[in-house]
C-alpha cells in the first residue's frame, strides 16, 4: 500500500517527532511495502534526498525553537495523492498535519491515522501566554484528532494522558523504534571522543541526549549529580542536544562546581558520532515525566547502554528495574542513588546493558511490518 506521512517537523530538525517520521518513511519505502510520501514544511536551504518522494510546501518560522509552520497548496497535492495512488494518511501532529490530512481525507476518502506522540499542553503552555487560549488550542487539536479513524499512542501512558486532557475516543499503543543497528561504534571514534575529554578508564561515563529543556529532567540531573559528587562518587556526565535552557543548564553546572565532570557537547547530526558517545557511555539518564516513548533510550539500548527513567512514568513501561534497566523516583536523591545502584556490581551491570540491547531495542523494519498490517486492517474495514 502507498502511504503519506504527513508531519509538522522533520529533519533536519532533530526532535522525536520529525525521527520517527523519517524512520516510518525509510522502513515502509525500504522495506518493499509500497511507495512513500512525506509531505512537511520545507526548511529554507535545505537539500532533501531521500529514498522516497518528498512534498515540501512553503512555511514561515514560529517564535518557538525551530518550528515552522504553513499550509501546501492543497490542488496540487491532491493531484500528487492521486497520481501516487495513495491508499492511506499517517499523520504526527494534531496542528497542521492533521488539518491537511482531514482536507485529503474528505476529498479522495483515504484513511487516516493519526499518532500521539507528545504532551503537546505542555509545549502550548510554554509558547501562549494565557490559559484560555492554551485551551483553546488544545479543543482545536482535540477535533482534528477526533477525524482520525484510528489514533495510536506511542506507549499507554501517552494515550492515558491524551484522555487525561479531553479527548474523548479510543487508541492503539504503537511504540517507537530506533534506525540504530545492533553494534557497538567504530572504535576509531570511541578513542577520539577518550582523547578529547580525557576520560579516564574505570570511571562510569553518564549520558544524557535531548532538547535542553528543564522539564525534561535536566535540572534534576544536574542536582542528583552535585550529590554524588558531595558523596565522593566518581564520574564523567555527557549532555547532547541543544535547545532553549541550554545556557540555564550550563550555568547550573557551573554555579555547583561541576564543570570538571560534566560536558555539553551540542547538537551531533552525525548518527554515528551520536552512537559513539552512546557506545562510550555506562548509563543513559533521563528523569523526564514529560517524555512519552524518547528514541533516545532505544538508541542507548541499540548501543547496550541500559537507561535510568523515572518509576511510573510512560517511558519506564519498557524498562525492567533491575532487569533491562533501573528506575528512580523524580528526586535528585532517588536519582544518585540509581546512578549509584547501577555500578554496585560490574558484572550485574554487564547483565542488565547486555539485557537492554536485546530486550528494549526495536528497530524500525520489525515494527513497520506491525503498522502496515494495521494499515491494512484499517483500509479493509474503514468506511469512508
Amino acid at each position: 500500500m502507498n502511504v503519506a506521512i504527513i508531519t509538522d517537523s522533520f529533519p533536519p530538525m532533530v526532535d522525536g517527532v520529525s525521527r520517527c517520521a523519517l524512520g516510518y518513511a525509510k522502513a515502509l519505502q525500504e522495506g518493499g511495502y509500497g511507495k512513500v510520501l512525506v509531505v512537511a514544511p520545507r526548511m529554507p536551504k535545505v537539500r532533501y534526498d531521500y529514498p522516497f518522494r518528498f512534498y515540501g510546501f512553503s512555511s514561515v518560522g514560529l517564535p518557538y525553537h525551530e518550528y515552522r509552520a504553513g499550509l501546501p497548496y492543497m490542488p496540487k497535492l491532491r493531484r500528487l495523492f492521486a497520481e501516487m495512488e495513495i491508499g492511506l494518511i499517517h499523520a504526527h501532529s494534531p496542528f497542521v498535519s492533521m488539518t491537511i490530512a482531514s482536507r485529503l481525507r474528505r476529498a479522495l476518502h483515504i484513511p487516516v491515522v493519526f499518532t500521539q506522540h507528545t504532551k503537546w499542553d505542555y509545549d502550548i503552555a510554554c509558547a501562549v501566554p494565557t490559559k484560555p487560549l492554551q485551551r483553546r488550542i488544545e479543543r482545536f487539536a482535540y477535533s482534528n484528532i477526533a477525524k482520525a479513524d484510528e489514533v495510536w499512542a506511542v506507549s499507554r501512558g501517552t494515550g492515558e494522558h491524551l484522555i487525561s486532557r479531553g479527548y474523548k475516543g479510543s487508541y492503539i499503543v504503537m511504540p517507537n523504534a530506533t534506525d540504530f543497528p545492533q553494534r557497538p561504534a567504530d572504535p576509531e571514534r570511541l578513542a577520539g571522543i577518550n582523547r578529547k575529554y580525557n576520560l579516564p578508564g574505570k570511571v562510569p561515563v553518564l549520558i544524557c541526549v535531548c532538547r535542553m529543556m528543564m522539564y525534561k529532567g535536566i535540572g534534576i540531573t544536574i542536582d542528583a549529580l552535585e550529590v554524588l559528587r558531595k558523596g565522593g562518587f566518581d564520574f564523567r556526565m555527557f549532555f547532547v542536544g541543544d535547545g532553549e535552557d541550554l545556557g540555564k543548564a550550563q550555568k547550573l553546572v557551573e554555579d555547583k562546581g561541576l564543570s570538571g565532570m560534566v560536558r555539553f557537547t551540542g547538537r551531533i547530526t552525525d548518527r554515528e558520532e551520536l552512537r559513539a558517545y552512546y557506545t562510550r557511555a555506562d548509563l543513559f539518564i533521563l528523569p523526564s515525566v514529560y517524555d512519552n516513548a524518547p528514541l533516545t533510550v532505544l538508541e542507548a539500548a541499540a548501543c547496550a547502554c541500559p537507561s535510568l527513567v523515572v518509576r511510573g512514568s510512560s517511558t519506564a513501561e519498557i524498562i525492567e528495574d533491575g532487569i533491562n534497566g533501573f528506575y528512580s523516583e523524580e528526586t535528585p536523591e532517588s536519582v544518585a542513588d540509581g546512578v549509584k545502584d547501577a555500578f554496585r556490581d560490574p558484572a550485574r551491570h554487564q547483565r542488565i546493558s547486555q539485557a537492554a540491547a536485546e530486550q528494549v531495542y526495536l528497530p524500525w523494519e520489525k515494527l513497520v511490518k506491525r503498522a502496515h498490517d494495521r494499515y491494512v486492517e484499517i483500509k479493509k474495514t474503514c468506511v469512508l
